[in-house]
């Protein structure tokens, strides 16, 4: 009969996870892994494999919670502009929040290119990619309403509102202060008055 597990992986993962974020994979070593989780090295290799694995796994988690609140909150904007507000909001509040080491898990470990391999980069890679697509919908569906003209230039718009948004997170850790970045956000929305 298989043994239960003392431990519930998913919060252990979610414990990882924050710990990367705040320190970078670099940084952070198994012993830091066990001290955050309270679990052994072998339960952590059993459960999630080696440093490597485990990092993959908590950067899964990471993008799957952060796509599901941007998608929240292009779910409940009642217009483009709101939705683009929204979002850019979401990438301060994620950074500035006491709930949150700051930044962006999926930017920082990219500015970290140690850590990388050709499957950590293509997860970077994909997120960055439904990102866009995610702006290239809220702009379409603002062309549908008539909100933005005919003729405005969404894959360009997009493209530009995605950069914004990761130019922001390396802003924040920079030390800008939230106060500017709203105003870089201010900035940015102009591009939807074109």
């Amino acid at each position: 009969m298989a043994r239960n597990k003392q431990f519930d992986e998913q919060q252990a993962l979610q414990v990882v996870m924050l710990l990367f974020w705040a320190k970078g994979y670099g940084a952070t070593s198994m012993q830091d892994l066990e001290a955050a989780t309270g679990l052994t090295r072998t339960s952590l290799y059993n459960a999630f494999g080696n440093k490597n694995r485990l990092f993959k796994q908590a950067l899964g988690l990471y993008i799957s919670l952060v796509q599901e609140k941007f998608q929240r909150i292009v779910q409940e904007a009642p217009t483009a502009r709101a939705a683009v507000s929204g979002l850019f909001e979401a990438v301060i509040d994620l950074h500035f929040s006491k709930d949150s080491p700051g930044g962006c898990l999926v930017v920082l470990s990219v500015m970290e290119s140690s850590q990388h391999d050709a499957e950590t980069m293509a997860m970077a890679e994909a997120m960055f990619q439904a990102e866009q697509q995610m702006m290239v919908g809220i702009l379409e569906g603002g062309k549908k309403r008539g909100e933005l003209a005919a003729d405005f230039p969404v894959v360009e718009t997009a493209i530009a509102l995605a950069a914004a948004a990761s130019g922001m997170v390396v802003l924040a850790k920079a030390g800008v202060s939230a106060a500017r970045l709203g105003e870089v956000v201010r900035a940015t929305l102009r591009l939807l008055d074109r």
